[in-house]
């Protein structure tokens, strides 16, 4: 058993109070709560459900992601810049068991980082131990 909880979604609307979502979040707009992070807690406190987080990769509207695919993706700015520090905040801070990123068809796999982002998750111990 499992849940999968929308900690992004793709007009870049984040459930956790991310440093990159520029007070697009749940702690500044809505309920003034860190979403995600009480969900997380009460799955692992109270149950033996396996947390996941759904994650949009892309944002529909974002500058830095507009400007990557004007440039036909030869430009990564937005992956760098956006992406994988929320990535790695979401891991880091939630350690989620199950990551489902989504929006990943505009652009190659290589644009989004994909194998350098796999490569930090499963070889970092201090990151994978609860992925086990």
């Amino acid at each position: 058993r499992y849940i999968v909880f929308v900690s992004k979604h793709h007009e870049g609307y984040t459930n956790w109070p991310s440093k990159n979502s520029f007070n697009w979040n749940s702690m500044d707009v809505g309920p003034k709560r860190d979403l995600l992070g009480e969900l997380a807690s009460a799955i692992r406190n109270k149950t033996d459900i396996h947390f996941g987080v759904y994650h949009s990769l892309f944002e529909w509207f974002n500058p830095l992601y507009l400007e990557d695919k004007a440039n036909n993706w030869s430009t990564t700015r937005f992956v760098d810049e956006k992406t994988m520090p929320e990535l790695y905040d979401l891991v880091n801070t939630y350690k989620p068991e199950v990551i489902w990123s989504d929006g990943d068809w505009g652009a190659p796999d290589t644009y989004w980082k994909s194998k350098e982002f796999l490569a930090w998750l499963y070889n970092d111990r201090s990151v994978d131990s609860h992925l086990d």
